[in-house]
């Protein structure tokens, strides 16, 4: 095998290296690529939970005010956020009150 005929098998094997390791670089940001946009999905689908999560919980204090609401846990929930609303309320009448005299 003379020289050039080997220089033509290893630029031949270097040529088949480079597309090998340029295919594993694609598979690489295809696949990087399909976990970046699984990522958004599971972000987006976790932020409609958290938005049916607050709609729920709203629903269930709209019950409660109705006086439709029968679990005793839930009930003993809405109390609480009943008394705490009360407490932001008186709050925000003395900032009022405050303010006013300020004024």
């Amino acid at each position: 095998m003379g020289f050039f005929e080997m220089l033509g098998d290893s630029l031949k094997g270097a040529g088949k290296s480079m597309q090998k390791g340029r295919d594993a670089a694609i598979r690489g940001s295809e696949k990087m690529l399909r976990v970046s946009r699984l990522k958004m999905d599971v972000q987006e689908m976790r932020e409609q939970k958290d938005q049916k999560m607050r709609d729920l919980a709203h629903r269930v204090y709209e019950l409660y005010a109705q006086n439709k609401l029968n679990d005793p846990e839930l009930v003993a929930f809405c109390q609480e956020i009943k008394t705490l609303q009360w407490q932001i309320d008186e709050r925000w009448t003395e900032i009022n009150h405050l303010s006013k005299a300020d004024g």
